[in-house]
């Protein structure tokens, strides 16, 4: 429904393997794979509980920008975080 926008749905490494780079692979050829087919635009969205602060660390660590919140989209208290990346 977009000319060049993809959204990423989800990604994760298990807790045993974590700092070994491999989210950043994969989040990399997710990239890779957007621009060889046209895109421009990588949309993530992840929640707002503390659990997930690693993550929204990790985006931000990556490129991204914290494009906009929703307050209580998941849950009272857990909010949705949407960021974004020009590739």
């Amino acid at each position: 429904m977009t000319e060049c926008a993809f959204d990423l749905y989800w990604i994760g490494v298990g807790d045993a393997h974590q700092g070994r780079g491999i989210g950043r692979a994969l989040l990399k050829r997710v990239e890779f794979q957007v621009r060889t087919q046209g895109g421009k635009l990588l949309i993530v969205e992840t929640e707002g509980r503390p659990t997930y602060e690693p993550t929204r660390q990790f985006y931000l660590a990556s490129g991204y920008d914290l494009e906009g919140r929703i307050r209580d989209f998941y849950s009272p208290g857990n909010d949705l975080f949407i960021f974004t990346k020009h590739l």
